[in-house]
């Protein structure tokens, strides 16, 4: 894909990259059933910015969103 070489080389950002790739599976922001899919892989939502070396900022990706924490 044209789009990976982009994003692979710093001409689009992370964001345009995943909106293409749900563009590309025929997702919508018009259509609420098919709404894009982002991947949730920041944990860190209470600091004023963010640490992007330290792991614990990082959610844990061998889990699904819906088994992260202790409930």
């Amino acid at each position: 894909l044209d789009i990976t070489e982009k994003w692979k080389n710093n001409k689009i950002s992370n964001f345009d990259y995943l909106i293409a790739l749900n563009m590309l599976a025929s997702r919508s922001f018009n259509d609420t059933s098919q709404y894009p899919i982002l991947p949730w892989v920041i944990a860190n939502y209470t600091d004023d910015s963010i640490d992007l070396t330290n792991p614990d900022n990082f959610r844990d990706l061998s889990k699904p969103i819906g088994a992260i924490g202790e409930e």
